[in-house]
């Protein structure tokens, strides 16, 4: 199954974008160099502020943020507090600067001076009914992503795009058209007159300062054994499926195995925390939970090359591979799934 394949089987599937996760899994394949620099800005998070250019609405900042702001504590409950209509914590991060606008207009732009790389960008589309806009979202002139809108989308690396602590970034949302699902098929329409749009900027925050939601009372649901595309482990029967120990998930967990090229790697938990996921010995990817929805989140596997080019794994099938899943903060269930290609 290629990307194009798990693109159409999402769209069937889910009720989120697919656009989205295809986007995510792209996303996810980086260089371990990279993975290790993210964890030291993760640990020296900062805040971003934002400035007002000629012509350009003020942005919406929030009130009073400053490095020296006492984080919730984890695990406690509180009110969602909302920035131009985007949660003030979010995948991680926390909305530092937003911007919103009504159609008809399509077009938002939104300034600030990073004081770290660590960011996350956020977008929202309001309103619409069936409707789904699509966006284009740049910065600094150089384009990153087209897709539905609405989502988050992190770079992992900034090169190339003119980004820097201490120098203003310019993050432009443009509106590109719309689609709408007809019963058989997603359709072209025109881009609607009536709803909101909205532009957003996150930090990364440690996971020990995040304001997770409070755990749900009774037991967790047990995770679905169905896998990716319907598939299921008597009809997958190559995929390689990695679980956590029933009596203690924070054990990490590891397997040799014989292998066989893949086509995604997808990563599913019950509770918030993280999973980071090594290939003989080389961390892959690390998958994040920050609430209790056991949503799935991936990246792309090995068929074509991908994982030489980005992460120095050169593997070929037949042979002995060993895979290792460490949780972190996890408190229940979750898997790792290797899709055949």
């Amino acid at each position: 199954m290629n990307l194009t394949d798990l693109k159409q089987v999402l769209d069937e599937r889910s009720g989120d974008s697919a656009d989205q996760f295809v986007h995510h899994l792209r996303l996810q394949g980086v260089h371990a160099k990279v993975v290790a620099r993210r964890r030291r800005r993760i640990a020296a998070w900062a805040t971003c502020v934002v400035v007002a250019l000629a012509g350009i609405a003020v942005a919406a900042v929030v009130p009073g943020f400053r490095t020296d702001v006492t984080p919730t504590p984890a695990d406690s409950p509180s009110p969602v507090r909302t920035i131009e209509g985007f949660p003030e914590y979010a995948t991680g991060a926390r909305v530092v600067a937003a911007k919103s606008a009504a159609f008809p207009e399509r077009r938002i732009e939104l300034t600030i001076v990073p004081t770290t790389l660590d960011l996350v960008i956020f977008t929202r589309c309001d309103g619409t009914g069936d409707v789904k806009p699509d966006e284009r979202v740049s910065v600094n002139g150089h384009f990153l992503y087209g897709l539905g809108c609405g989502g988050s989308s992190r770079q992992l690396s900034w090169d190339g795009l003119d980004v820097a602590v201490g120098r203003p970034a310019t993050f432009v949302m443009t509106i590109t058209g719309a689609k709408r699902f007809d019963g058989t098929d997603t359709v072209p329409v025109a881009i609607p007159d009536s709803g909101t749009f909205g532009l957003a900027i996150g930090v990364r925050i440690p996971f020990d300062q995040y304001p997770l939601p409070p755990r749900p009372s009774g037991a967790l649901a047990p995770l679905p054994r169905t896998l990716m595309a319907g598939c299921t482990e008597a009809l997958c029967p190559d995929a390689v499926i990695i679980r956590s120990d029933p009596a203690d998930p924070k054990r990490p967990v590891r397997r040799t195995v014989t292998w066989k090229a893949t086509d995604s790697v997808e990563m599913l938990a019950r509770t918030p925390g993280l999973l980071h996921v090594r290939v003989n010995g080389v961390e892959i990817t690390t998958g994040e939970w920050w609430d209790y929805e056991a949503h799935t989140v991936g990246m792309f596997g090995d068929r074509n090359g991908g994982w030489k080019r980005e992460l120095g794994l050169d593997l070929r099938s037949g042979d002995p591979v060993t895979v290792e899943v460490e949780p972190e903060h996890v408190t229940g269930a979750w898997q790792v799934v290797f899709s055949p290609a």
